[in-house]
């Protein structure tokens, strides 16, 4: 060979050694492309060759199992992997390499970095080599845990507006019948006050009507849409107001005492929704009380800072009031609290609970913007704090509120519209006692007729939901225009139509509606009730 062709062979390798060296870094550049890649990461990402031994694993997969990857080289899955886990991989490794296709699995598996049950979305695919064979396979792991758990709570939260529709639906006769239930053994217990034993059944049949009354107003309350029938209160006024009632809903043996702070700022919420969370928590506290004990009431004004936030993720900064019902009783393990708020968890009898108390109170503070704390220990008692948010508006705390619950009458003329019979002679019977004259109508239309005909009536008494024409709401609407002074007062055991009514964003008489559906008479309704709703809005101006 001549040096001129020494020199062409010469140029020539120097050409191959600048595109080898090319290669070797366009080789280079892909290989830290990948590697940057596989390691940032949000998922698991592997290779491993036709025995199913580890080739290359990235930093998720190291942080998972707690393992280096250069200790995983040449390890198989059952090395490292749960035995279930490590069985799973393998039959799925098998599988592609077989068919040569993609195939995408899910698998339910504990893991080495919490120990925890994990569900595993994995998909493997095969890795070809140059002359097209299969020379291993590829597999991108995400745990979807989390996104099953959000997918079955709304599942969960679906279920539950499909049952608080279906209980609304049916609400309305269900309650009826109730209220004709409990307004006649009302009416009975007067005649049976000197025959113990039948007094005995008839309490006993009341109680159990109560009972039915109280768990359908609870799973309605999972059909109130948020941003009901707000009000600003004063939290000291209104628990004042309760007293009477949750007195009464303790035993004899139970203590009930109040620390109600002097100076508590005001707070806009559902009346409705606090008064039944109140209740709600009074009678989980007269539960945890075996023996007699005491169940505190306290209102405090709180500021969240950054440090509470940061410890209770629920929570939000900024200004509180803090309504907290307490017990001495048997208290609650870590593991029941976490699961106290679920619907339809509970650790009472079947025949002494629902599980709906606490996981209503629950939805009640979110809707409020607020949030819930359980603070217990097993045999130290428990306190529930709900925190809620200030209110702007300025409300004074009258510390003079009356607490009498004395059954009062009056002689005004009150027309009852419902067209539920047996409820309208319940009332008339009830308001004809306490000195009221009646006259009673089942639809909108004989309403009219006997407004009418009667200029003396002072009162309207009416069923939001009626068949005809018009409904309660729309019946009183048009009654007033014609006589504004007429006082009203609309009653329903529907709690969705109630809420739903209550938006009329771009209706001329929204004002007037919104403070008729504010002070709904809840059905069923016993003559105590009855007597202080009605007695309420005849001695207040008609709204407006």
């Amino acid at each position: 060979m001549d040096f001129e062709q020494l020199q062409l062979h010469n140029e020539r390798l120097q050409r191959e050694l600048v595109e080898l060296r090319k290669s070797n870094e366009e080789l280079q550049v892909c290989k830290q492309q990948l590697d940057a890649l596989m390691d940032n990461s949000p998922v698991e990402v592997y290779f491993k060759d036709r025995q199913g031994r580890y080739l290359k694993v990235n930093k998720k997969f190291e942080r998972i199992f707690g393992i280096k990857e250069e200790k995983t080289s040449g390890l198989l899955p059952e090395d490292i992997c749960a035995p279930n886990l490590a069985d799973s991989s393998r039959d799925h490794d098998l599988s592609v390499l077989s068919s040569g296709i993609t195939e995408r699995r899910e698998v339910a598996a504990k893991i080495a970095c919490d120990d925890q049950l994990h569900t595993l979305l994995t998909i493997k695919f095969p890795v070809f080599n140059q002359d097209g064979e299969i020379d291993g396979l590829g597999a991108i792991i995400t745990d979807i845990s989390e996104r099953k758990q959000i997918a079955e709570a709304l599942r969960r939260a679906q279920r539950m507006d499909a049952i608080g529709q279906l209980s609304g639906g049916i609400a309305h006769d269900f309650n009826n019948i109730l209220g004709i239930v409990m307004g006649n053994l009302e009416l009975l217990e007067p005649h049976l006050e000197n025959n113990k034993n039948a007094t005995f059944y008839l309490e006993s049949a009341l109680k159990g009507a109560e009972r039915g009354a109280e768990l359908t107003r609870k799973i309605l309350s999972f059909s109130r849409p948020p941003g009901g029938l707000v009000k600003c209160i004063c939290l000291n006024d209104f628990i004042l107001g309760m007293e009477a009632i949750t007195a009464k809903s303790l035993p004899v043996s139970t203590d009930m005492e109040t620390q109600l702070n002097d100076d508590l700022w005001s707070v806009c919420i559902d009346p409705g929704e606090l008064e039944d969370a109140i209740l709600n928590l009074t009678l989980n506290a007269r539960d945890a009380l075996s023996n007699g004990g005491k169940v505190i009431i306290r209102t405090s004004n709180e500021v969240i800072d950054e440090i509470y936030v940061r410890f209770n993720p629920q929570a939000t900064e900024g200004d509180f009031v803090m309504l907290s019902v307490s017990d001495n009783g048997h208290g609650m393990t870590p593991d029941i609290i976490k699961r106290a708020t679920e619907p339809f968890f509970t650790m009472k009898e079947a025949s002494n609970g629902t599980g709906l108390g606490l996981s209503m109170v629950y939805g009640f503070v979110k809707r409020s913007g607020g949030h819930m704390k359980i603070l217990s220990k097993p045999n130290a008692g428990t306190e529930v704090r709900l925190y809620l948010p200030r209110s702007d508006e300025l409300i004074e705390c009258d510390k003079t509120i009356s607490k009498n619950t004395t059954i009062q009458g009056g002689s005004e003329t009150i027309l009852i519209v419902d067209d539920e019979t047996g409820l309208v002679e319940i009332a008339v019977t009830h308001l004809q006692k306490l000195g009221y004259t009646t006259y009673t109508a089942n639809n909108s239309q004989q309403a009219m007729e006997l407004l009418d005909a009667h200029e003396q009536i002072d009162m309207l008494f009416l069923d939001v939901i009626m068949p005809g024409d018009m409904d309660g709401l729309e019946l009183a609407t048009a009654v007033r225009h014609r006589r504004p002074n007429l006082k009203v007062l609309l009653t329903s055991g529907f709690t969705r139509q109630v809420h739903e009514a209550a938006e009329w964003d771009l209706d001329a008489d929204a004002d007037f509606k919104s403070k008729l559906l504010g002070g709904v008479l809840k059905k069923p309704y016993d003559k105590q009730s009855l007597s202080a709703a009605v007695r309420r809005v005849l001695d207040t101006n008609p709204p407006s």
